[in-house]
């Protein structure tokens, strides 16, 4: 065996021997990070106020909204929706108003608390009809010694939540008409929910 041949199989044999064994791998589990509560922690220094509109009325279906588009990450939408609507609202024209701006929405019209368990579950909020003539952004559920409590940004208070009791929330919100609404940006997970699809 010649030198070039000595040398190529030293060669081969080192690598052979090197490339036999993959050196092993050590990783360190973290500790998995709580939920997030409420679901849709919008910042406070997003919180939109309500507004006295060119009627002398509150524009809170509108801040709502515009609260609920921010934590979507629709920032430009939300501006463009707050400068242009403004003063009392109705679900069926706020319907209107997202059809005709091509915004897919679901909504309930019966208080049916399952719409909120998917807004707060898929971490993407509602408005709602809460309190007497007045709108706010349901944040999600929020668990907290054993119960359960709705999470409110209620608009005429920005800077914090409001909690109430989920029972007595859905009791209440029924009374109060039991609208809510969700903007869905994302199509891949639409729900197509709409309230007449609820089984009595």
């Amino acid at each position: 065996m010649n030198h070039k041949h000595i040398f190529a199989f030293a060669i081969v044999t080192l690598m052979t021997v090197v490339g036999c064994e993959e050196p092993a791998v050590r990783v360190r589990s973290l500790p998995v990070p709580a939920a997030e509560q409420p679901s849709s922690n919008l910042p406070a220094a997003l919180h939109q106020r309500n507004w006295t509109g060119s009627l002398g009325q509150g524009s809170c279906v509108h801040a709502s909204l515009v609260n609920h588009l921010r934590w979507l990450n629709e920032f430009e939408l939300g501006e463009r929706w707050r400068t242009t609507y403004s003063d009392g609202e109705w679900d069926s024209r706020l319907r209107d108003r997202l059809d005709a701006a091509g915004i897919d929405y679901s909504y309930t019209i019966k208080a049916d608390p399952r719409f909120l368990d998917w807004a707060s579950n898929t971490r993407r909020g509602a408005i709602l009809w809460w309190k007497p003539s007045h709108c706010c952004t349901f944040v999600g559920w929020v668990n907290r010694d054993g119960k359960q409590y709705a999470g409110i940004l209620d608009n005429n208070y920005p800077g914090r939540f409001e909690l109430t009791p989920r029972e007595q929330f859905v009791r209440l919100w029924a009374g109060y008409g039991g609208f809510a609404l969700t903007v869905l940006n994302d199509p891949s997970s639409s729900l197509p929910y709409r309230s007449y699809e609820v089984i009595q």
